[in-house]
């Protein structure tokens, strides 16, 4: 029997970050061409709303999604893939021209990786669309940017080397602008399926108004529809500050890092400048339980000392709480204007108190919309530091919650026309997935939208008694009304004499 050859050793394949994903990018939810059309609006549109509120400017963007493969009247061939092409228009601070290559074409490059809430998580969902475009259609990318100020702006035409992970400028001009604008405009060709994701990017607009209502939004569909969501509230949310990391949100390999790139000379300085919320006292607290010495030069170190002190800082209860200040929660005004667009009878948030989930702070905003035009039925608004969550609904933590209150301590039933929100702002939000479409069941996390929702519960379970009390006055009223009204005209005609209206309905 033949032996079976195998390549020698010396044969090792070296994958580029943009080469492993462009394999495996469907975990990042370009698994299908319904469902990558989705994304890429969607990380696309994610970019543009951080690049305005990153320029401190009210956003206002204009997506346009045009069918390139002809229309056909057979709606098995129409509802086959697709090539469309996406443009997305951004007002936000504008791209250097220097910066524009590496930060669209060029994987894991970017700005969010600095320990501050923003939408981008992972730095690659945006590049992941234009790879996947690159790679259905064979078009390049094209960018257009100016800055506030300027009179020029730049035109740049590029690909992406998917094996290297670099960009590759085809075409590059000076455009003429005004001063007065500035912003990004990104277009590029991909495939899709326009039939099967349109209610998904539909229902992403509409909810990405609701969490952010000082965006203005407009979606030109490719069946000719336009979809504008005005700007309802005028002003930002409070900008995230970029914070250093809390001892227990790291690890060793992280802290071993920080130790080989420190100038400090003693732990003791080490600790105070390279965490946040600890000072002297606190330090010095954990290094004797430790067992350091503060005065040790942090090179003296070894792997086997990283780790116990690694350990040390995750079992000491000395520290303070992370600083939310790397949080930018939407506010209760901003989700109340929010939730006012699905135009409820009633409206109740509430924002918790911050939290920690390992050594992370995070801040949950809650809402619950009831009665008006909503329909029968609860229906659920899910959000991730102001992303809307659109699938794998049932497996998230806040669905498990809703399914285990009790509506009927409220007055409320299933059948009633409720909308929830969930909003949870993190700078690392816990999500199950790299698409970033679910979040996990963490108990620190679940308790904090029970306790909200449940109090949101109680102010609309009082509204709803006060409304109908006030019915149930209306109608013994009417019913008061009516028999009054019968009386007096029997008494008109046993009598002859005229009915008083204005006695009768309660005039002078």
């Amino acid at each position: 029997m033949q032996a079976a050859r195998h390549a020698p050793l010396t044969d090792v394949v070296e994958l580029s970050v943009s080469a492993w994903f462009y394999r495996n990018r469907t975990i990042a939810g370009f698994d299908n061409p319904a469902r990558s059309l989705y994304v890429s609006v969607r990380e696309l549109v994610e970019n543009s709303l951080d690049a305005c509120e990153d320029a401190g400017v009210l956003p206002d963007i204009t997506v346009d999604l045009e069918r390139v493969s002809p229309k056909r009247a057979n709606n098995r061939i129409e509802s086959e893939p697709q090539v469309f092409r996406l443009r997305v228009q951004d007002n936000g601070i504008g791209i250097p021209r220097d910066v524009i290559p590496r930060l669209i074409g060029k994987m894991l490059s970017g700005t969010k990786f600095t320990l501050r809430q923003s939408r981008g998580t992972f730095g690659l969902g945006g590049s992941l669309a234009l790879l996947h475009g690159q790679v259905t259609t064979q078009q390049p990318v094209e960018v257009v940017t100016g800055t506030a100020g300027a009179t020029e702006g730049t035109r740049v035409v590029m690909r992406l080397d998917i094996e290297k992970n670099e960009p590759v400028v085809i075409e590059e001009e000076r455009t003429i602008k005004s001063p007065d604008e500035h912003g990004t405009a990104i277009a590029f060709y991909l495939e899709g399926d326009w039939l099967r994701s349109k209610r998904k990017i539909v229902e992403y607009f509409a909810q990405t108004s609701i969490i952010v209502p000082y965006a203005s939004l407009t979606f030109r569909a490719p069946d000719g529809r336009t979809y504008t969501y005005p700007r309802v509230f005028h002003s930002l949310p409070r900008p995230p500050r970029e914070m250093r990391p809390h001892p227990r949100g790291i690890d060793v390999e992280t802290l071993k890092s920080m130790v080989t790139n420190t100038r400090k000379k003693t732990l003791l300085s080490f600790m105070t400048s390279s965490f946040q919320r600890v000072g002297k006292t606190t330090a010095s607290g954990l290094l004797r339980y430790a067992g350091f010495d503060p005065e040790m030069p942090p090179s003296q170190l070894t792997d086997e000392d990283l780790v116990g002190l690694m350990r040390a800082m995750a079992s000491y209860n000395g520290f303070m709480i992370p600083s939310s200040d790397s949080l930018s929660p939407a506010g209760e005004e901003l989700l109340k204007a929010g939730l006012q667009r699905l135009n409820p009878d009633f409206v109740a948030v509430s924002q918790r108190a911050p939290s920690v989930h390992e050594g992370h702070p995070f801040i949950v905003e809650v809402g619950v919309a009831y009665g008006g035009q909503l329909e029968p039925g609860m229906r659920l608004y899910r959000f991730a530091n102001r992303i809307p969550l659109l699938y794998d609904e049932g497996s998230d933590v806040s669905t498990r919650v809703i399914r285990e209150l009790n509506l009927k301590n409220y007055g409320l039933r299933p059948d009633d026309p409720l909308a929830f929100l969930v909003h949870i702002c993190s700078t690392r939000v816990p999500y199950k997935t790299v698409g970033k479409e679910y979040i996990g069941d963490v108990d620190a996390v679940r308790r904090e939208i029970q306790l909200g929702l449940m109090a949101c519960l109680r102010r609309i379970g009082e509204s709803v008694r006060r409304k109908h009390r006030a019915q149930r006055q209306r109608k013994r009223e009417d019913r008061l009304l009516r028999y009054y009204t019968f009386m007096a005209c029997i008494l008109s005609d046993a009598t002859g004499r005229p009915v008083s209206t204005t006695r009768l309905f309660g005039g002078a």
